[in-house]
C-alpha cells in the first residue's frame, strides 16, 4: 500500500510543480489583471478536480500512517515513515491550508475591483509560489523518505 501513497505523493509534487515551474511564469507572461484573473479561474476549477481527493487522502492516509508506526514500531522503518508524514502533513497540507489557500481566497475576494485584484496580484504571485515551492519540495522529500522505508 506503501507504493500506491507514494505514487500518490509524486502526483502532488508533480501538480505542485507544473505550477511553480509552467502556470505562475506562464500567467507572469500575461497583462497582471489577465494573469491574476486566470489564477482566480485555476483556483475555482482545481478544486472541483481529482486534485481535492488526492489533497485530502493523502493527508489522511499520512496521518493514519503516524498513528500505525507509532503503534507497531519497527526498527529502521517507523521513523523513516513518520518523518515523511511529518513533512508532508507539514509542508505540504499546513502550507496549503494556511498560507494558499488564504491567498487564493484573498485573490477571488479582490476580483470585482479591478484596481484591487491588480494590487494583490503583485504580492500574491511571489508569496504564493515561495509557498508552493516549500509544497513542491515536502513532497519530493516525503517521497523518498517512504522510499526508503521500503529499501
Amino acid at each position: 500500500m506503501l507504493i500506491l501513497l507514494i505514487i500518490l505523493t509524486g502526483l502532488m509534487a508533480g501538480i505542485y510543480l507544473a505550477f511553480s515551474a509552467v502556470i505562475i511564469k506562464s500567467l507572469n507572461e500575461l497583462p497582471a489583471l489577465q494573469a491574476a484573473q486566470a489564477m482566480n479561474k485555476i483556483n475555482d476549477v482545481i478544486v472541483n478536480t481529482i486534485f481535492l481527493p488526492i489533497f485530502i487522502g493523502t493527508t489522511l492516509w499520512y496521518a493514519g500512517l503516524i498513528v500505525r508506526s507509532l503503534t507497531d514500531w519497527q526498527i529502521g522503518k517507523s521513523g523513516l515513515i513518520i518523518l515523511s508524514a511529518l513533512v508532508y502533513i507539514i509542508g505540504m497540507f499546513l502550507v496549503t491550508a494556511f498560507g494558499n489557500v488564504p491567498m487564493n481566497n484573498k485573490l477571488k475576494a479582490s476580483e470585482s475591483n479591478d484596481a484591487l485584484l491588480l494590487g494583490y496580484w503583485k504580492q500574491y504571485q511571489h508569496s504564493w509560489t515561495r509557498l508552493n515551492h516549500i509544497r513542491t519540495l515536502s513532497c519530493i522529500a516525503s517521497c523518498a523518505l517512504l522510499i526508503a522505508s521500503l529499501v
